[in-house]
């Protein structure tokens, strides 16, 4: 194409075009001026995303990008103005040049405060920054800390809105560690407690009143200032706290008894509670006394008079000394009563008597100055748990209480019969508890003579004599042999009559249903009730009860006509007694042993009578045609009364029977003049139709 073949609409338009490619291609410079990402914190921010959102931070009519990152952070410039926090205190730094230390533009993972920060701002690492111009020497176990542990957000990339990184934590301890004292106390933490020393040493506080060579130098705080006690560390720091005077039994409960404590006063001319400097100082390294303090009269204050046999004793013959315990006061062990033996003199019984009705009592069977011979008798025997009675009292000491070896057995010497007595009834009693022992039945005198109201037969048998069992004699089952045993026992056991299961009754007595009752699928228990007890009582056999449940125990269930029948009227008594003593009489089985067949063996098979195939109990017919018999009734023959077909029949011997079995299936069978004449006979109208002959006779 020529230049003049140009027209100047061509040329207008082809200046337009080339305008607006300029200008599109000037929009994609500008929207790509900004040098790279922004971190992600700032990129959540929808103002400093939006077109138009760099001079925000890189300001505009005439402000700088310091003063925009202020005006977002206003935190920090409150820092700078009151010259406080870390950017207040920066030496050698313009704090306003926030872009020397704090970078953007390099991704949404960049940290706006890294160690590139902390590195700008004068300090090798972050964890070289010294809190000390914070106000806030990181001393003791806060120089071990991480940053992290105070200040939570320290690593975080994405800073949450409105959080700070560093600043803006309390440095009163209240404000990371929790008040013990629950705010009890107004004074400082650090007056009390320093930075060095864990929070339950009260290292900074200097206590006044004791010396330091007291005793009381080495107790903890709470020993003496316990809380809620008119001495509590807590109320005594408030501004309020009471003045309280002091005497030693304000802290330490006294050993001494109420008379000791009023002699001792009086011997130091004291007022009342304050004579224990007498014998004990609080400079000593423990809080034993000195004997040369202790004269005989303020001695027998203690309630120990000092009189034979212990008067001409040393003071370390009684009052041993031994080591002080974890506060180092020395004690002198043990407390002694003037009764007391056993604290200072060994014990020839072996703890025998630690326990019982003589513990601690030496004196019940010595004299005070002698242990030899002893002075226990009958009198002292009656406070054990074995008084002698009758026969016992002849007994020497030593067959109950052998002396084969030290030391001789006194207390714990067994008490029980069958310790020394051969047990007569061979352990029969044992699985009984028994306190008693033997003397539940036996009198202390010999055992022949017997407690009989002692003697409960159920207790101690596990079987209680009830009904005709109350009434008989014991000799019925225990009989009496002629000639005592080696233990001289007459008295019969049981088991030599009847067997060792006397729980049963078929021990005793003859089982008079010969096992009926015991068939398996039969219940075992009835009413908690085992064997015959499951129908009978123990008054008498003969009574039938009123629960039993014919159909469960015989199998044939008594219903309709059968239910009103007397029991006897089936189980026909017997003139005399059997063997097992019984005379109620076996019922049958079949219907055909009460009843008579109306039907002269026509249903009978094999010798047997199924009535119940047919009948039910009260007479009801259920007889089915198509399933019971070889000829089904179609829909006419259904229709018919059963009289139709079955008609009376004549018996050979004489009298009548209805027909039912064997009758023709052929229509000739019926449908004849003979069959409609024994109709008419009988009273029935019927069709004319033939008939039928009885079994083996003609037609």
């Amino acid at each position: 194409m020529k230049a003049s073949d140009v027209t100047p609409a061509s040329r207008v338009a082809l200046g337009l075009v080339s305008l607006a490619l300029v200008l599109w291609l000037f929009t994609l410079q500008v929207e790509r001026v900004s040098p790279g990402e922004l971190a992600a914190v700032h990129a959540e921010l929808p103002e400093l995303v939006e077109r138009g959102a760099c001079a925000r931070c890189h300001g505009q009519d005439g402000h700088a990008m310091a003063t925009a990152c202020l005006e977002c952070h206003a935190p920090v410039a409150a820092d700078i103005e009151a010259g406080a926090g870390f950017h207040g205190t920066l030496e050698d730094r313009d704090p306003r040049a926030c872009a020397e230390c704090h970078g953007e533009h390099a991704g949404a993972e960049f940290a706006l405060v890294g160690t590139h920060s902390f590195a700008a701002a004068g300090f090798a690492t972050r964890a070289a920054y010294d809190h000390g111009a914070l106000d806030f020497l990181l001393q003791g176990r806060h120089s071990e800390l991480a940053c992290d542990e105070c200040h939570p957000h320290a690593d975080v990339v994405r800073l949450p809105r409105g959080a700070r990184r560093f600043g803006g934590l309390d440095q009163d301890c209240r404000a990371c560690h929790e008040d013990a004292h629950e705010g009890r106390i107004e004074r400082a933490c650090g007056d009390c407690h320093g930075q060095e020393h864990p929070f339950s040493l009260v290292a900074s506080f200097t206590h006044a009143g004791f010396a330091s060579e007291c005793a009381h130098a080495a107790v903890g705080c709470s020993t003496c200032h316990a809380p809620g006690s008119a001495h509590d560390s807590e109320l005594l720091a408030s501004r309020t706290a009471p003045q309280c005077a002091r005497t030693c039994q304000s802290c330490h409960a006294s050993p001494h008894g109420e008379a000791f404590l009023a002699a001792s006063d009086v011997l130091a001319g004291v007022p009342s509670g304050e004579g224990c400097a007498q014998c004990h100082s609080e400079g000593h390294g423990a809080f034993r006394g000195h004997h040369e303090a202790m004269p005989p009269f303020l001695h027998a204050a203690t309630g120990f008079a000092l009189e034979p046999p212990h008067h001409a004793l040393a003071c370390d013959a009684c009052h041993l000394e031994l080591v002080g315990d974890a506060t180092g006061f020395g004690v002198h062990e043990p407390a002694r009563a003037p009764d007391d033996c056993a604290a200072c003199h060994g014990d020839p019984h072996g703890g025998a008597f630690d326990a019982g009705p003589f513990a601690g009592e030496c004196l019940s069977c010595h004299e005070r100055t002698r242990f030899e011979p002893s002075g226990f008798g009958p009198e002292q025997h009656a406070r054990t748990a074995f008084p002698l009675v009758a026969s016992h009292e002849a007994v020497a000491c030593g067959s109950c209480h052998a002396d084969e070896g030290a030391p001789r057995t006194f207390a714990g010497a067994p008490s029980e019969c069958a310790a020394c007595h051969e047990d007569a009834h061979r352990g029969a009693f044992d699985a009984f508890e028994n306190p008693e022992g033997c003397a539940r039945c036996h009198a202390p005198t010999r055992f022949g003579e017997h407690l009989v109201d002692g003697f409960v037969h159920a207790e101690w048998t596990g079987f209680e004599l009830e009904g005709a069992h109350a009434r008989a004699e014991c000799e019925a089952c225990h009989r009496l042999s002629a000639v005592p045993d080696e233990r001289g026992r007459r008295f019969g056991f049981v088991s030599a009559v009847f067997g060792s299961d006397v729980e049963r009754c078929e021990t005793c007595h003859l089982d008079a249903h010969d096992g009926r009752f015991d068939r398996p699928g039969l219940p075992e228990v009835v009413a908690g009730a085992t064997g015959c007890a499951r129908c009978h009582d123990s008054e008498s056999f003969a009574t039938p009860p009123e629960t039993f449940e014919h159909e469960r125990w015989t199998g044939y269930p008594l219903a309709d006509f059968h239910a009103g029948v007397a029991c006897e009227a089936c189980h026909l008594p017997a003139p005399v007694p059997d063997s097992a003593g019984r005379t109620f009489g076996r019922a049958p089985t079949r219907c055909a042993d009460c009843h008579g067949d109306p039907h002269v063996g026509q249903f009978a098979q094999a010798g047997t009578t199924d009535c119940a195939r047919c009948h039910a109990d009260a007479g009801a017919l259920h007889f089915d045609h198509q399933r019971d018999s070889r000829f089904a009734l179609d829909a006419t023959h259904a229709a018919l009364e059963c009289a139709a077909c079955h008609v009376p029949w004549p018996l050979p011997g004489g009298g009548e029977a209805v027909r039912y079995r064997p009758l023709g299936t052929e229509c000739v069978d019926c449908h004849d003049p003979a069959f409609v004449e024994r109709a008419a006979r009988a009273g029935r109208r019927v069709e004319r139709r033939g008939g039928f002959a009885p079994r083996g006779g003609a037609r």
